[in-house]
């Protein structure tokens, strides 16, 4: 039996306020697990990831993040599907840090 924290709910924590095709800016979640932990990870679209390194002042001009999770859309159906199938691979919690208290 694996007694490892499971996804209970998520939310965003930034407002995903517009699809304008020269948006560049990621979009945070908080997620809450079986356990009570918190985690939070940076969810990218591929549109907006090109956005960002495309950008002229951008430096250095690439970025690693052990946090990032890339989705098609911000829609929720697309974000839950994507956290539900990483939480079922126990790929989750690699793919999101801890909660600052």
């Amino acid at each position: 039996m694996n007694s490892r924290p499971r996804l209970v709910s998520w939310r965003f924590d930034d407002e995903v306020r517009s699809d304008h095709p020269e948006e560049w800016n990621w979009i945070e979640i908080t997620m809450v697990f079986t356990d009570g932990s918190r985690r939070w990870s940076i969810l990218y679209t591929p549109e907006r990831l090109l956005n960002n390194l495309s950008r002229p002042d951008i430096d250095p001009p690439g970025l690693h993040m052990k946090q990032l999770i890339v989705v098609r859309s911000y829609e929720m159906h697309d974000i839950e599907r994507v956290l539900n199938v990483f939480d079922e691979e126990d790929k989750l919690i690699e793919a999101s840090r801890e909660y600052p208290e």
